[in-house]
């Protein structure tokens, strides 16, 4: 693979390939963007492209001993970080000081890769902070992060911020069909319900995923009415049956979205099939409560990330649907405050 290769982000390559012609290259990239777009390989294609001993028209030629070594995942001049357990922990931070006392082994520039940045504990994102205040010369940190805002402030300043865009659904569709074999109609389904993410099309195609949504539904239109005692002891049953509690607060969020854009948009189609009376009851509620919603969830889905409680978090987001979907959204207006439905 080399850097064209990757799907999409045309805007973004062209304007990695600009700055390896003006000579400049940045001491630490901030990678940002929801997750299954391209930015962990980016990473590994600029990684093989600052090292390559051939490179052509401002790729890497995927052939020399660096690019190869780069491909097995043992160049020693790359550095990979990822998450130990819940965190980026300081330790590994320290692990990189000690490595960066020393010139790169054999390549031109030794390039640090922090996968999901946003999974630093706070005393190793300031540690990094002190490394990127004075960087080492012939390093370049890259960091990939969903959630920038996660990171902190300082730290994202001291970046040259690349934001992805979500891939384009016919490309995604395409993939399925050549690489799992999908059949066309399903695979098209499955791309709209991406939205715009390669990794959660595929997610998706796993296992009948589609059928965990239709559970997700039922227990939200049980919310209405359902006794409190009851709505307590669901919330119970959900945190110990589900899988993956914040993949279920992604559904919702992507359900939301949807809603939102059926009412703002006139030429939107709608991904989620809901019953006609429960359609017809959402249908009444104020939009900028909508808005208020997802904000609401977008947030528990931070917490999550952050290791809060989940049946606490999951009995946040189930009251304010339940409020906003069958009682105060339907006579109350919020302002949705500019909220980016993009995920």
């Amino acid at each position: 693979m080399s850097l064209e290769d990757i799907p999409g982000q045309p805007r973004t390559k062209r304007f990695l390939k600009r700055l390896l012609r003006s000579g400049n290259v940045p001491h630490a990239l901030l990678f940002s963007g929801m997750a299954g777009i391209g930015k962990t390989a980016m990473a590994r294609e600029l990684a093989k492209l600052l090292n390559c001993h051939r490179p052509r028209e401002w790729d890497c030629c995927d052939e020399c001993p660096s690019c190869r070594k780069l491909n097995a995942g043992h160049h020693p001049d790359l550095i990979w970080v990822s998450r130990e357990g819940t965190f980026i922990k300081i330790e590994q931070i320290r692990d990189i000081q000690g490595r960066l006392r020393f010139r790169p082994f054999e390549g031109k520039w030794r390039v640090i890769v922090l996968q999901n940045a946003q999974d630093l504990k706070e005393e190793a994102a300031n540690s990094l902070l002190k490394l990127l205040e004075e960087p080492p010369k012939q390093n370049v940190f890259i960091l990939t992060a969903i959630e920038p805002q996660m990171l902190l402030p300082t730290l994202v300043s001291r970046c040259c911020h690349v934001r992805f865009q979500p891939l384009e659904e016919a490309w995604i569709a395409q993939h399925l069909v050549t690489t799992l074999q999908i059949p066309p109609p399903r695979a098209a389904e499955l791309a709209r319900l991406s939205d715009g993410s390669l990794d959660r099309a595929q997610w998706l195609a796993e296992e009948n995923r589609l059928d965990r949504w239709n559970e997700i539904l039922e227990r939200i239109q049980k919310l209405e009415t359902l006794p409190m005692m009851d709505f307590f002891s669901l919330m119970n049953q959900w945190v110990q049956k589900t899988d993956d509690l914040e993949q279920d607060m992604e559904w919702i969020k992507l359900w939301l979205r949807d809603l939102i854009c059926s009412r703002l948009m006139s030429d939107h189609h709608p991904i989620f099939q809901t019953h006609e009376t429960f359609h017809r009851r959402i249908g009444s509620v104020k939009v900028n409560f909508l808005f208020t919603l997802y904000d609401q969830i977008e947030q528990a889905v931070q917490h999550l990330r952050q290791n809060a409680n989940k049946q606490l978090t999951l009995e946040g987001v189930c009251l304010a649907i339940r409020d906003g979907l069958y009682g105060q959204g339907h006579r109350n207006s919020f302002s949705p405050g500019g909220q980016n439905l993009s995920f």
